[in-house]
């Protein structure tokens, strides 16, 4: 794959903000800038990044392999998969306005067997009604659902938001896992409908079956990086993040299954010009499809159920205009499919367990 300067990473990571939903702009740190994943080094287990090739469970991991294996019908339906240099262009920022309708579940209906939490980016968030991924899932579980989603958010923190708790400002998955944790107050999420929710106190965390946690879009525009070599748990970086999440939500609710969703394949635009995909637009650490197969991994590394958004959803190329709004958010008809997909998965995990 072809690698970027460090000039060309940081004006990409300049451009890509633009593009950001509410509340992206800025880039990782600069003392983080080195750990970059390229094709030919892998994540050790421990979060290393190393250019030979780990042990996990007495099985070779190569990073490369995973992402042809699972990359392979993508590569196979989107023919051009170079890279893209965008640092010369300015994209079009995609905006989709967010409907909260009563459908928007914000209290236990007594009468649900499952509990299912979502938490994620404006995916989740914009559709708080009828037709949104959350709802439309639960409906088909017959569950009751719990959407702690916030459009224009990361599972990272950004750039001058401290880690420490009595410090915290951050809305990422991060803070979300905090405050169900009871780590941080409810404050940070001031206007939001995840806010409304955390403060319920009929809400009991503990008693949640899934929690369902779909992040990475926003951390690929934000250019985030994908590891740190020194600190497996670095919550600047995606997979730290990610790690954090699946480890904290299992001791909220032990008896809790976390469902990693990649992001979705998506297309980049300036204006009317469609500059590239996930497949070719590299921001500076990767390409969207990287940033899904990096999700994949630790999902592997958690031992915990991945769904696959990128490639199971069968958007596409030749498909995206039927699914993507506008390149990114999704259509009724794509987050249908999204609830319908998660939802027998769902479903097909409670089979096994009953059985």
């Amino acid at each position: 794959m072809k690698r970027i300067s460090k000039r060309r990473k940081a004006a990409g990571a300049v451009v890509m903000a633009a593009v950001v939903l509410a509340g992206c702009g800025r880039t990782a740190q600069e003392d983080l800038n080195d750990n970059v994943l390229s094709d030919n080094i892998i994540i050790t287990e421990t979060g290393e990044v190393m250019r030979q090739e780990p042990e996990i469970a007495g099985e070779s991991v190569d990073l490369d392999k995973i992402k042809e294996e699972v990359g392979k019908q993508a590569q196979e339906e989107i023919p051009d998969t170079s890279q893209k240099d965008i640092s010369e262009v300015q994209l079009t920022e995609p905006v989709q306005k967010q409907v909260i309708t009563g459908e928007d579940q914000t209290a236990p209906s007594g009468n649900s067997t499952l509990q299912i939490v979502f938490l994620g980016d404006s995916i989740f968030d914009n559709s708080r009604d009828g037709t949104g991924v959350p709802y439309l899932t639960a409906e088909q579980c017959g569950a009751d659902v719990y959407n702690l989603a916030i459009g224009g958010t990361s599972a990272t923190l950004e750039v001058g938001e401290h880690a420490e708790s009595e410090l915290w400002t951050s809305r990422s998955l991060v803070g979300v896992v905090k405050a169900l944790n009871g780590e941080i107050g409810t404050e940070v999420f001031e206007g939001t409908r995840t806010k409304e929710i955390l403060d319920n106190k009929e809400i009991d965390w503990s008693d949640t079956d899934y929690f369902v946690v779909e992040y990475g879009l926003n951390d690929f525009f934000r250019a985030v990086p994908l590891s740190d070599s020194e600190n497996e748990f670095n919550l600047y970086t995606y997979v730290g993040a990610l790690r954090y999440a699946v480890s904290n939500l299992g001791s909220l609710a032990p008896g809790a299954t976390v469902i990693l969703c990649t992001p979705n394949y998506a297309q980049f635009y300036d204006g009317d010009w469609m500059i590239g995909d996930g497949n070719t637009v590299n921001t500076g650490y990767g390409t969207l499809f990287d940033y899904k197969g990096i999700c994949q991994y630790v999902a592997n590394e958690s031992q915990v159920p991945c769904f696959d958004a990128y490639l199971d959803l069968g958007i596409n190329g030749y498909t995206a205009e039927e699914y993507l709004e506008d390149g990114v958010h999704l259509t009724e008809a794509g987050r249908r499919l999204y609830a319908d997909k998660l939802a027998h998965m769902i479903l097909n995990y409670e089979e096994t367990k009953n059985n």
